[in-house]
């Protein structure tokens, strides 16, 4: 597709602006289905036509998955854009604006910079991504109350009083409704679940979460792409001319995908595997834990993705570097 016409989309829960040309101001529409066929009819009338256009929206908690959907459907390509890509961009410039007209004609342009992911989604990927996070959700609920009913536990010990129950009820109905998802989670495109538990370190909960919050492996055209997505890749501080690079990630990416590949990980250099090696050969070439365990997750996102790529099951001979 040679892409001559890109469009940025700011939206919020009520309406959206849209701006469709660098010299022009933003246009407000409503967010409903009325809202959206009018900003379709104006595409159409500006002759932006699906084969020739990209539209930038940004990731805004649930608001923009009905313009997206609505879109995608009509044939257009739209890429999610992370707000924090956005929100660098605005520190970048001379005069630092944020309002949702500048917001749309900012989102436009760093859609013409390549940023952005394509919107990929379906109704069952929807659904699996909404019981992936309600189990990520309820296992941070857990945790915490499972310290509250220790807490609790020990002041009892204290006083040689009971106190209350209620804390270790509600870890119980916790732990039983995280089976209940679990059961769901296993339920979904179980061919691709039992392709990626093939690699060291990923279980049940990660593979569906992989599934759900990639959705299709082929929108990244390499493992780098897949990287910067989870906010793994490097950031490097520069200060005046001086570039130094301290090992650190960008973390803007995807929080939930982030923690489980660090959980994979150090699950993973537990056992005598590839990443195993890999890990205690960092160790030993002097590199800190940390940094070694970084770059050991690096290499666990590169095999994930050479396996859903390939559709191979994974094989420690075949792992590359």
């Amino acid at each position: 597709m040679s892409v001559q016409n890109f469009v940025g989309i700011d939206v919020s829960k009520d309406d959206f602006y849209a701006c469709f040309d660098e010299g022009e101001a933003a246009q407000q529409y409503p967010n409903t289905k009325g809202g959206i066929s009018r900003l379709l009819l104006v595409l159409q009338q500006k002759q932006y036509h699906p084969a020739d256009t990209k539209i930038g929206i940004e990731s805004t908690g649930a608001y923009y998955y009905r313009l997206s959907f609505d879109c995608t459907n009509k044939g257009y390509t739209v890429n999610i854009i992370n707000p924090l890509i956005t929100a660098g961009q605005n520190k970048a410039t001379v005069r630092k604006t944020k309002n949702d007209k500048k917001d749309a004609a900012l989102i436009r342009y760093v859609l013409t910079q390549g940023h952005g992911y394509p919107f990929v989604e379906t109704k069952a990927t929807l659904i699996l991504k909404n019981l992936v996070r309600t189990r990520s959700y309820l296992s941070d609920l857990k945790r915490n109350i499972q310290r509250r009913a220790a807490d609790v536990s020990y002041k009892e010990a204290i006083i040689k009083e009971p106190i209350t129950m209620l804390n270790q009820e509600v870890f119980a109905m916790l732990a039983q409704k995280i089976k209940q998802l679990d059961q769901e989670l296993r339920q979904h495109d179980k061919p691709t679940q039992t392709l990626l538990q093939t690699i060291p370190g990923l279980g049940p909960t990660t593979s569906a979460a992989l599934i759900a919050e990639l959705t299709d492996i082929t929108r990244f055209p390499s493992s780098k792409q897949l990287t910067a997505f989870l906010g793994l890749d490097p950031r490097t501080y520069e200060s005046g001319t001086s570039i130094h690079g301290k090992g650190y990630i960008t973390k803007r990416g995807n929080t939930l995908l982030r923690t489980l590949i660090y959980n994979c990980t150090a699950v993973a250099i537990q056992r005598p595997n590839i990443f195993r090696t890999y890990y205690t050969a960092k160790v030993s070439a002097g590199k800190p834990k940390m940094i070694a365990l970084v770059a050991t997750m690096h290499k666990l996102v590169r095999v994930i993705y050479a396996v859903w790529s390939k559709g191979a099951p994974y094989c420690e001979k075949e792992a590359g570097s």
